[in-house]
């Protein structure tokens, strides 16, 4: 599976990929598309840039599709929604509306997501991470001071607590149950997250 970037530099969109030019068609369309979110939400090109700089670090270390502007699928694992620097929320550019907010990934009712949501800054804001697949890792490590999440996976099952990983494999934190949230966690000590085993 290839991964597809887009970089805006004086006013144009480039398309960076690494693979061959027999791709170049699906690749070209991929880039035409986010350029076109972009261009509809009224993005400068500094902005394009810096977003597309984050999705492209969020790719390098968890992997996955760039699926929309600001959006990575994790292979049907969860997904990845960046916010723009400066913005509270990521936006919803995979709607065709990059003017709105996205949906939040854990909503306010308790037990409906089925989901881990963590997010990067405190009190439900920034990028998050909706986490959906036991025993499986997700990297939060970039995040630093500061942070959020939401377990809203089945109720009351033990198997059903996150647990939080320092660098060195050791547990930082398990979670509580579900429904528990932490509106001001600190992402600093946990590299990656396991939602459920």
């Amino acid at each position: 599976m290839h991964k597809t970037g887009i970089a805006a530099a004086g006013g144009l969109l480039m398309l960076v990929t690494g693979v061959g030019t027999a791709d170049a068609g699906p690749a070209a369309s991929t880039a035409s598309s986010f350029a076109q979110q972009a261009e509809s939400a009224h993005l400068t090109s500094a902005q394009t840039t810096a977003l597309q700089a984050d999705v492209d670090r969020y790719l390098k270390k968890m992997g996955g599709t760039q699926v929309a502007l600001n959006k990575i699928d994790l292979n049907g694992k969860g997904e990845v929604l960046v916010a723009l620097p400066g913005e509270a929320h990521p936006r919803d550019f995979a709607s065709g509306n990059g003017m709105r907010i996205a949906a939040d990934p854990c909503p306010g009712v308790p037990g409906v997501s089925g989901n881990f949501c963590a997010f990067q800054r405190k009190e439900f804001r920034g990028t998050w991470i909706k986490m959906r697949q036991c025993n499986t890792k997700y990297y939060v490590s970039t995040w630093g001071r500061g942070g959020s999440w939401i377990n809203d996976q089945t109720r009351n099952l033990e198997s059903r607590r996150a647990r939080m990983y320092k660098p060195n494999g050791t547990l930082e934190y398990k979670t509580p149950r579900a429904y528990s949230s932490d509106l001001y966690a600190d992402w600093n000590p946990v590299r990656y997250v396991i939602p459920c085993v």
